[in-house]
């Protein structure tokens, strides 16, 4: 067709439009081509018809499409294409879903507008795609710092002050909110409403959480119920994961689904699959708190009884110790004293019997030196019998008189008679007479013998008088 048009004719805009057309058409061939993007501006018709873009980024951590083309799915092929999309885990066409397609060229020539119909969808390469696209986004907040922000934060141990976004008077939130209830607590509960499907959804959620972060609220919860698998699309999308990733304050999600796998799961703090579970979690959470504040109070408890207890056997410890001392010390000085007592006495008796022993053998030997001069006396009055009668009277009379004086002598040199008059007799410790006051020195020991006794004493004082003689003070 196109050496039917010489080189240098002037074409019609309408024959230009069917010329490029018909190349168009040419160029791709009957079955089209197969390219990959990512859905954007979906919008469903009320004819059947199915109108979206397809996006391409230059990498994943890219912010902005580098490219864009208008494509649709005919009514006549929609049907189809859209069950077979809707039996896999990729479930429907949403914005953000990036899918590999065939598609041939649709040239509006009265319009000079170009976009691509859409004829078959490979469903292994799109999910292999959207896994790509999931990876841009994790390199892309990763890139800016906040992919683990949020998982990070610190719950705080009462969370009593709540942030809810989910559906405006949806199953989620009436589940959520009864759990809550139930606990008796003093939840309280900040609503901030959003969709959770659809296109609508990303930017509401994000808003409300961002809202929420300015309301001096301990955790936001998002949350919804049961739905198609293709409903968690939503949290796969950039603008949702990474307001819950920048999130300032802890942010727990509940999405109505266990077995299946978000982007947002991976940068909440907290990751639960129904809502009911997330009200019980923090129902727990605050439980759990109780338990150790309960805990904490018994133990200081039981610690201050325990330190009462100690004080308590210590003053009793110490009260038994105070009276114990006294007595023990009244027995050691008692027994002290009982041991000098008996030292003492033991000392006396010996000083005494020393004392004793001493003054009986001056005794006898005075009596024996009084029996051998009575006996020479006797011996010489016998001789003199054999001399006249008259000589032998004078002598005797005056060897009588003799034996008289040696005989009071010898009465007054006993020790009994002599303290029977009131006199006594020193002895040193050793038992030696004292003789001579030279012999007795201050601070010594002496014992005496008087009348029937005898005493132990300690001389403090010795001096002589201006005669000459001597004394001693004990």
């Amino acid at each position: 067709m196109f050496h039917e048009h010489a080189e240098n004719a002037v074409l019609s805009i309408s024959e230009l439009g069917e010329f490029v057309k018909n190349a168009l058409n040419m160029s791709f061939g009957s079955e089209g081509l197969w390219v990959k993007g990512v859905v954007a501006s979906y919008s469903p018709h009320s004819s059947g018809h199915h109108y979206l873009d397809l996006q391409e980024y230059a990498e994943l951590g890219s912010a902005a499409p580098v490219a864009t083309v208008s494509c649709v799915i005919w009514k006549t092929r929609a049907s189809l294409l859209l069950s077979q999309l809707q039996a896999t885990a990729l479930g429907e066409i949403r914005n953000g879903l990036s899918l590999v397609v065939r598609v041939k060229p649709n040239f509006w020539p009265k319009g000079g507008r170009l976009s691509f119909q859409i004829e078959e969808i490979d469903i292994a390469l799109s999910q292999i795609a959207n896994l790509q696209e999931k990876e841009r986004i994790r390199a892309k907040l990763r890139q800016l710092g906040i992919w683990d922000h949020n998982r990070k934060l610190e719950v705080p141990l009462l969370p009593l002050k709540i942030g809810l976004v989910t559906a405006r008077s949806s199953a989620a939130e009436s589940d959520f909110i009864e759990e809550l209830s139930r606990s008796r607590f003093a939840f309280q509960i900040v609503y901030r409403p959003a969709s959770t499907a659809g296109d609508a959804a990303p930017p509401q959620i994000s808003r409300s959480i961002q809202l929420l972060q300015d309301s001096g609220i301990d955790v936001i919860c998002l949350v919804r119920g049961g739905g198609s698998m293709s409903d968690l699309s939503v949290f796969d999308t950039e603008e949702v994961v990474a307001s819950v990733a920048a999130s300032s304050v802890p942010v727990w999600v509940g999405v109505g689904h266990s077995t299946d796998t978000t982007l947002v799961e991976e940068v909440a703090n907290r990751f639960l699959d129904v809502p009911q579970t997330v009200a019980r979690a923090l129902v727990t959470r605050v439980q759990e708190f109780l338990d150790q504040l309960t805990l904490l109070g018994q133990r200081a408890h039981n610690l201050g009884r325990s330190k009462i207890e100690i004080s308590r056997l210590q003053l009793t410890e110490t009260a038994h110790q105070a009276a114990r001392r006294p007595l023990e010390l009244v027995h050691s000085h008692s027994l002290r004293i009982s041991q000098n007592s008996e030292r003492i006495r033991a000392a006396s008796l010996l000083s005494t019997a020393s004392a004793r022993s001493a003054l009986s053998s001056t005794a006898h030997r005075a009596s024996v030196s009084a029996s051998h001069a009575a006996s020479e006396h006797k011996r010489q009055l016998e001789l003199l019998a054999t001399l006249p009668k008259a000589l032998a009277t004078t002598v005797i009379k005056g060897q009588l008189h003799l034996v008289e004086l040696i005989e009071g002598s010898t009465r007054a040199s006993d020790p009994e008679e002599m303290a029977k008059r009131g006199f006594s007799l020193l002895a040193t410790e050793a038992g030696g007479l004292i003789k001579d006051i030279e012999a007795i020195n201050v601070g010594q020991h002496i014992q005496g013998l008087i009348g029937r006794g005898s005493f132990v004493a300690t001389v403090d004082r010795v001096y002589k008088d201006e005669s000459g003689r001597g004394g001693a003070g004990a």
